[in-house]
């Protein structure tokens, strides 16, 4: 895909992230009309609350949080990227950090400025593990809470029999072999 121009709300937020986070930004890139500003991850609560309360920004809604496994990357194995949308102008921005491997991987939650994160950061949690410090209730939404592993991690085993979930305890579906 081929990079885009960036507008001028685009370049006005990117110049405002740059005066206010210097060091903290990594890169920034715009494909397919959607731009993705890089960061360190140790200044995305600091960012979150940027994002949402300085004049120069103004983004009202977090609409996802997505987390990715790039497994031979260990420096960089876990990517987050945090969507943000500013209604009034019709502006999407994508936040987008890495979290190297550990047996913990953590980054800081911004559930605090951003209350609708509280299930997205659960569900990072549930299906990579990635634990968000300060998250008032972090625990499995959508998996069994005897999951061992985290399905959304490129080695999570895919032999195993499939887990039983309440509606289906007495008839098991059947494995795929």
């Amino acid at each position: 895909m081929e990079q885009t121009a960036l507008t001028q709300q685009e370049e006005t937020l990117a110049a405002a992230l740059r005066d206010q986070f210097g060091d903290g930004l990594t890169g920034q890139s715009k494909v397919a009309d959607q731009l993705s500003i890089f960061v360190k991850a140790d200044i995305i609560f600091e960012l979150a609350q940027f994002m949402k309360e300085d004049a120069r920004a103004g983004f009202d809604l977090l609409s996802d949080i997505c987390g990715v496994d790039w497994i031979k990357c260990p420096d960089m194995r876990f990517e987050l990227v945090y969507n943000f949308y500013k209604i009034n102008a019709d502006l999407r921005v994508l936040i987008r950090t890495t979290i190297p491997d550990s047996d913990t991987p953590a980054i800081q939650s911004i559930q605090p400025v951003y209350p609708g994160a509280d299930w997205l950061e659960r569900e990072v949690y549930d299906m990579l593990g990635i634990v968000f410090d300060g998250h008032p209730d972090l625990r499995r939404i959508i998996t069994p809470d005897g999951l061992d592993g985290w399905p959304h991690r490129k080695d999570f085993p895919l032999t195993y029999e499939a887990p039983q979930f309440s509606y289906n305890k007495d008839k098991p579906p059947e494995i795929i072999k």
